[in-house]
């Protein structure tokens, strides 16, 4: 923050918000949680009328062809026991939806530990706001994030060298 007031602006305020681990756009408004330019973010958000589009690789096969849409549309319930939320499919949970679509698919030829691996490169566009989604969305169809620590499958040998940290970045 000092930094930015050095600038002569006197507040930052953040609109939209990104999972601890997801990398990318993180939409801010100048002034105070009451400005005019934070409420009216705040209101774009509210209405649907902006969306996140996020870019992941999740493990497997592809669900479908280059270019092909889908979506998943399973309601989340999250528990939030420990330091960190985690959540499940579960019919008691919130309703979610998620937008997916087949950027690429791709082969580990055995080399760097990737053992013959599938892997699937997906646009995806989260039409609800739940917490996880988007991870908890992909797993459940069998094909977890890349370095998910929370709902990936079992670890891929050598997946942390390759790629350390989770593979989903938001623009």
């Amino acid at each position: 923050r000092d930094g930015i007031q050095s600038f002569g602006i006197p507040d930052v305020t953040r609109v939209s918000r990104l999972d601890f681990l997801t990398s990318g756009v993180l939409v801010v408004a100048l002034g105070s949680l009451t400005s005019v330019s934070a409420n009216y973010l705040a209101a774009q958000f509210a209405g649907h009328l902006v969306t996140k589009t996020y870019h992941c690789l999740c493990f497997g096969m592809c669900t479908g062809s280059f270019g092909s849409r889908s979506a998943r549309n399973a309601p989340i319930l999250v528990i939030t026991d420990s330091d960190v939320p985690q959540a499940r499919i579960s019919t008691s949970g919130r309703k979610a939806c998620t937008s997916l679509l087949v950027k690429a698919c791709y082969s580990g030829d055995g080399t760097k530990g990737m053992q013959n691996e599938s892997f699937m490169f997906v646009e995806v566009q989260p039409v609800t706001g739940r917490t996880h989604q988007i991870r908890v969305h992909l797993a459940s169809l069998g094909r977890p994030l890349v370095s998910d620590p929370l709902y990936g499958s079992q670890p891929m040998l050598g997946e942390h060298k390759w790629c350390p940290r989770l593979f989903l970045h938001c623009s």
